[in-house]
């Protein structure tokens, strides 16, 4: 039995931080494979489309969006209010 098939997130919501680059890019992908839609969050908007390409390649939304996680006033809006659904 494969990792996939006992981690499944079909019809879930992740979001991911600091997707622009690094663990978060790692993240964004590996969270789309197990089904999730996936919220991408990070300063560099710019670096997100890379990002949000992969998740749609394994199947999934993807919605970019720029945040500061420093600011606590864009951590408590941004993400509920651009969730992919």
């Amino acid at each position: 039995m494969r990792i996939l098939d006992r981690f499944r997130l079909d019809d879930r919501v992740a979001i991911v931080t600091g997707a622009s680059s690094g663990l978060g890019v790692t993240f964004a992908h590996a969270l789309a494979e197990a089904g999730a839609d996936v919220v991408l969050g990070a300063r560099r908007e710019d670096r997100l489309a890379g990002t949000r390409a992969l998740v749609e390649a394994a199947g999934r939304s993807a919605v970019a969006v720029r945040t500061d996680v420093t600011d606590p006033e864009q951590c408590r809006s941004r993400p509920v209010s651009s969730s992919p659904r």
